[in-house]
């Protein structure tokens, strides 16, 4: 029996409306193949284009697969278009030389070349959205084939209605749903006639294990597969968020590389520990592409194993690797400083082994400071700083860096972390661990050469001063400040 044509365009609004899919006033990139789903969901668009005061923009992508039949779904497309008033932008690409090129099949290769002309046509239009047609049959064979690949949790939750630029509106509609809509409004599409082909993996879910299923178990795949998907998705999401909390909680530096405390780490179940992986490889990698789960166990390894020193590498030149605490995912090639922490002798030399460098320290007392000159005008970037040893009161370290450290800088009125004051002076993260700190517990007295502690800086009416001096070494161990 037909559906009623309104209930699927308020199926949609309610999409849009609870999932959020979009904003009032956004322009919307939609793919049309030119298939009964994607004009369907033009057609769903443009009924409710002024309510939502959409702008839409039809993307078209020519694969140059099927000849004359493709050329033919070109130009149906384009004609459409005209006739419901929607700007359309029509794209080949050569799929088959992509796919040898790429050394995949001929869908990964579609799907790569797809969302690559619908991002830069995002891009270049300055839209918010790119809208696709996939419906819950594809839903549920997305899932099918994630099961017959061993996937995870993730992958039984199979597409999402709105991932970053993507919306899928119809998502939850069943492909009977779209055929119905269509001849009830008499409304053409094209039939691709590729999808009857088993060459094609998904093909061969829709056309010929769904059948079998069905006849010998009486139940709808779909239908089961689709719930499934929802009901995964609810716990994932929950598992998601339990992972950005951990994430934040054991994340040591997440810019230009992405370090993690392997502490932390060794606290949390592995289910976590995996999806902080995953999370840590994203940020790093700019993409969730390309790590397997065999790359997710060995990091673990290396963490567990607790080995300093060791590494994994990863596609794309990127590697893991163990520096005592510090899980680390970075470029490959680049080279760290291991973390050092030095007791400070108040009245001799310290020597920093890992920095090739010395910190010299003198204590004056009363009757000696007038002799220091004025002291309190030395510049921050100065290798020669005055403290007030009072105020110090008790052990110094001369360290490198720690979660938690904070400064009150000179001249300031309020405390920040150590890492916020980096990230405002444009300190690059892969020198962040070269820059030597005088300290005591998680406060910082100096960072070296470039700036004191307000809390700590030697005053005028200072009754001892403690002088500390940073110099590098050259080769033959000479002192250079």
């Amino acid at each position: 029996m037909p559906m009623d044509n309104r209930s699927l365009s308020e199926q949609v609004k309610s999409n849009i409306l609870n999932k959020g899919l979009l904003e009032h006033g956004n322009r919307i990139i939609v793919g049309v193949s030119g298939g009964a789903d994607s004009v369907c969901l033009l057609k769903i668009l443009l009924e409710i284009k002024d309510e939502f005061n959409l702008t839409l923009i039809a993307v078209h992508v020519n694969h140059g697969l099927r000849g004359p039949e493709a050329q033919h779904d070109q130009s149906y497309v384009e004609k459409l278009c005209k006739d419901w008033g929607v700007p359309v932008k029509a794209y080949f690409a050569d799929i088959k030389a992509l796919s040898k090129k790429m050394g995949v099949s001929e869908e990964e290769a579609g799907r790569e070349a797809r969302y690559r002309i619908f991002k830069k046509v995002l891009k270049n239009t300055g839209s918010d959205y790119i809208a696709v047609a996939h419906n819950r049959d594809d839903q549920a064979e997305t899932v099918m084939l994630n099961i017959l690949r061993g996937t995870g949790l993730d992958g039984l939750c199979g597409m999402a209605m709105k991932q970053g630029k993507i919306i899928r509106p119809l998502l939850n509609i069943s492909r009977r749903q779209i055929i119905e809509y269509l001849e009830s409004n008499r409304i053409g599409y094209c039939t691709d006639s590729s999808n009857k082909s088993s060459e094609y993996t998904r093909n061969r879910v829709r056309n010929e294990l769904f059948p079998v299923i069905k006849r010998l178990f009486d139940i709808d795949p779909v239908n089961q597969l689709y719930r499934l998907s929802t009901l995964v998705g609810e716990d994932k999401n929950l598992l998601d968020q339990v992972a950005k909390n951990s994430y934040d909680a054991v994340v040591l530096e997440d810019e230009d590389d992405v370090v993690l405390s392997a502490t932390g780490l060794r606290t949390l179940s592995n289910a976590v520990v995996k999806r902080i992986i995953r999370m840590a490889w994203e940020r790093i990698n700019k993409s969730r592409k390309n790590l397997e789960s065999v790359h997710v166990d060995q990091i673990i390894t290396l963490c567990q194993n607790n080995r300093t020193g060791k590494k994994v590498r990863l596609k794309n030149g990127i590697e893991v690797l163990l520096s005592y605490d510090r899980l680390i995912f970075t470029k490959a090639g680049k080279k760290y400083v291991k973390p050092y922490s030095y007791s400070v002798n108040t009245e001799g030399f310290t020597e920093v082994k890992e920095l090739n460098a010395v910190l010299e320290a003198r204590i004056f007392n009363d009757s000696e400071i007038s002799h220091l000159g004025d002291f309190t005008s030395v510049n921050e970037t100065s290798l020669i700083q005055f403290f007030d040893l009072d105020r110090l009161n008790g052990k110094i370290v001369v360290r490198s860096r720690l979660d938690g450290d904070r400064i009150r800088p000179y001249n300031s009125n309020g405390e920040k972390k150590l890492k916020k004051f980096f990230i405002d002076q444009k300190v690059p993260g892969e020198k962040r661990d070269t820059i030597p700190l005088v300290a005591q517990g998680n406060k910082i007295v100096w960072i070296v050469g470039m700036r004191t502690s307000e809390d700590y800086r030697a005053r005028k009416d200072s009754r001892k001063i403690l002088m500390l001096s940073w110099s590098n070494l050259k080769n033959g161990g000479e002192k250079n400040a």
